[in-house]
């Protein structure tokens, strides 16, 4: 049955091009503006290398501590972190990361690039999924003894030593000469805790004060654990330093990290997350409506064409919700090929736009399983399937509930 709906709806098309052409490219916009959304969402929250653990980390990347004089905030203090926070117990890893942009050259020559510097420790390894060319990173006793190592990424390393031997030579970065152990794939900025040029111990070069927290957990059940651990922090601290209080922003998601800025309490994050989550919907709401209220009236002009061919069908034994599924499998095949002619023009807008929707560099690379994933795909077919619903369902169900003569005689009023 399925195979001859679809064959009618290809007649359908070849009778009626211009119409067809119209739903589907009306189709093709509403589902391209939609999916520019969610594609853009899906890069910056897919879990994918380097940072392939992201739904199991959580951060911290504001402190707030006063007492009864003064009241001081900004991002995590190395010493709160070497105190507190790295003795955790409930994360399987707690990584500490900042970033400086430095002077980066050669050993023995005066020419320097700038270039983004993270200063780690060795934990952050173990959270994030690098691609070593060469080498590997830095380890644990390297951390706390403050040895100058470096992993470059493979952009810097050919911008430096220009084709030269790597691995083993000496990289002076802020003038300080650190030992080039590892080289790795480029990170594109899309990655906001993995990105840079360079990465070093955080132990081995001051002027990082900039620091955040990241905590990988074994299960993101164990969330409630985590959290209840790091007010035991924060209740810790007050007792070590009397007349002192300590405010942790965290621990927050991946998505709720993108707002953890611009919020003190954690109502004023739910809120802040809950207005967003709003503002989307509403978007998605005004991109499916507006399209589906337009291709309706092409939806009933060729519904109603077929009136008398309905009417004939019902006289020899045709059920309603037969008439109605017909009428939306029929329609569906055009919203279907609107559907992947949009999505590649999703595709082809994130990438001509990504450094407005992104604030990444034009020459930056994008996440490939960030277009080609089943979130995606199933985002496509349930945008497909309500604008089929919205446009065609009104004139669908009206054609269906037609009585037989009704029916035979609509084509002559």
């Amino acid at each position: 049955m399925l195979k001859i709906y679809f064959k009618q709806a290809i007649e359908m098309l070849k009778q009626d091009t211009f119409t067809g052409i119209i739903a589907i490219v009306g189709t093709a916009l509403a589902i391209m503006m939609i999916m520019s959304i969610i594609v853009v969402d899906e890069v910056r929250n897919i879990s994918v290398a380097p940072e392939s653990n992201r739904s199991h980390t959580y951060y911290i990347r504001y402190q707030i501590v006063k007492d009864s004089m003064w009241r001081n905030s900004g991002f995590i203090e190395y010493g709160i972190y070497h105190d507190y926070l790295s003795a955790l117990s409930t994360p399987e890893y707690v990584a500490l990361v900042a970033m400086n942009t430095l002077p980066v050259g050669k050993e023995g020559e005066d020419e320097t690039v700038n270039a983004k510097v993270k200063a780690t420790d060795a934990s952050f390894w173990k959270i994030m999924s690098f691609s070593f060319i060469e080498g590997k990173p830095y380890g644990r006793e390297e951390f706390e003894s403050g040895v100058a190592q470096a992993v470059v990424s493979d952009k810097l390393a050919k911008a430096v030593f220009k084709g030269q031997e790597v691995l083993g030579q000496t990289l002076m970065i802020n003038y300080v000469p650190y030992r080039v152990t590892g080289i790795v794939k480029d990170i594109s900025p899309v990655f906001r805790s993995a990105s840079g040029d360079v990465w070093i111990p955080a132990t081995s070069q001051e002027g990082f004060d900039e620091y955040a927290v990241l905590m990988l957990l074994r299960n993101r059940s164990d969330f409630r654990e985590l959290e209840q651990e790091i007010r035991n922090v924060e209740k810790k601290y007050g007792i070590n330093n009397t007349g002192k209080e300590l405010t942790l922003r965290g621990p927050d998601a991946h998505r709720e990290d993108a707002v953890s800025a611009y919020y003190i309490t954690k109502e004023e994050k739910d809120a802040a997350l809950t207005a967003q989550y709003r503002k989307q919907l509403l978007i998605f709401l005004i991109l499916l409506l507006v399209p589906a209220v337009n291709l309706s009236g092409l939806s009933f002009s060729r519904i109603k064409k077929r009136t008398a061919e309905t009417g004939v069908r019902k006289a020899f034994g045709a059920r309603k919700h037969n008439i109605l599924m017909q009428a939306l499998f029929e329609n569906l095949i055009t919203s279907l090929t609107g559907g992947i002619i949009g999505l590649v023009l999703s595709y082809l807008a994130v990438f001509q736009l990504k450094t407005w929707l992104l604030k990444i560099p034009a020459d930056s690379s994008l996440p490939g399983e960030a277009f080609i994933s089943f979130p995606v795909f199933a985002a496509v077919f349930i945008a497909c399937v309500l604008i089929n619903l919205l446009s065609a369902g009104m004139p669908a169900w009206r054609a269906s509930g037609l009585s037989i003569v009704d029916s035979l005689n609509e084509n002559d009023n």
